[in-house]
């Protein structure tokens, strides 16, 4: 399905230098259903990787006989930063779960998120935290993927002219405008 992969980059003060600092803004737990209703529905219906492993073996992150995101994640009491830069998220073991087609899941298969967002936009938001130039490299191998990348130019004016011409900018728009394959099939079926 069509989706985008941001790079946000926090200015001077406002950068997470600590673990405490991710924990504000990145969770990888489910909340507490009483305190945080529709927090808990939102993590529960959109950031949960589910049914891999034992479970389904045929699910599209199974490589090998292993999940290929590394899932179920194991329990940790706080966030680290390890050496390379990258986080390794607090899932504690606190009995909170949800049942999904019959098969209970716990933060060790919730998706990193962040509330804000998710909240926002009730989606699937995968948040992740970055502070090293090799985490920033593997962000940007989705900027230049090559199948889902157009490149384009166009003009009014013959190539060898020196003419101005005006530029209808909105019937631009509705001459040409680009379909990815992924909105095209959705399009589609709908």
């Amino acid at each position: 399905m069509p989706h985008a992969h941001i790079l946000l980059w926090l200015d001077g003060e406002k950068k997470l230098t600590t673990p405490i600092d991710i924990d504000e803004v990145i969770s990888a737990e489910l909340p507490h259903a009483d305190l945080y209703p529709k927090l808990s529905k939102a993590v529960a219906t959109y950031m949960i990787h589910g049914s891999c492993r034992a479970t389904r073996f045929t699910s599209p992150c199974m490589n090998n006989g292993r999940c290929s995101k590394f899932y179920p994640k194991k329990f940790k009491l706080l966030t680290t930063i390890d050496e390379d830069g990258y986080p390794c998220y607090k899932r504690r073991d606190n009995g909170i779960f949800v049942l999904k087609n019959g098969i209970k899941f716990d933060n060790r298969n919730v998706v990193p998120y962040s509330p804000l967002l998710l909240l926002r936009y009730q989606a699937h938001v995968n948040t992740k935290y970055c502070n090293k130039s090799n985490s920033i490299k593997y962000l940007f191998k989705y900027v230049n993927k090559g199948p889902d990348r157009a490149n384009l130019k166009i003009t009014n004016t013959p190539k060898d002219s020196t003419e101005t011409q005006v530029i209808d900018e909105i019937k631009q728009y509705y001459d040409c405008r680009y379909i990815s394959p992924c909105e095209a099939v959705e399009n589609i079926c709908l």
